[in-house]
């Protein structure tokens, strides 16, 4: 961890979430394919990820699927 690791967060932060089913079909196919928004992820989960994150950034880094332009 960094200093002032949440004010270093912005609209522009990569955030990656995946969603992997629990079953032996899950090395089917490589895992960018099972890429989802975290909007996606925590109506799936109940949990609220980036809770500590003002909502105005949330709401970009929350709503997208990561490109995985590594």
């Amino acid at each position: 961890m960094g200093a002032n690791d949440l004010s270093r967060i912005n609209a522009q932060t990569r955030v990656i979430a995946v969603w992997l089913p629990n079953t032996n079909a899950a090395g089917a196919q490589a895992w960018p394919g099972y890429r989802i928004t975290v909007d996606e992820l925590e109506q799936k989960t109940g949990y609220d990820l980036l809770s500590n994150v003002p909502q105005s950034v949330q709401r970009v880094i929350e709503a997208s699927v990561d490109p995985l332009s590594i």
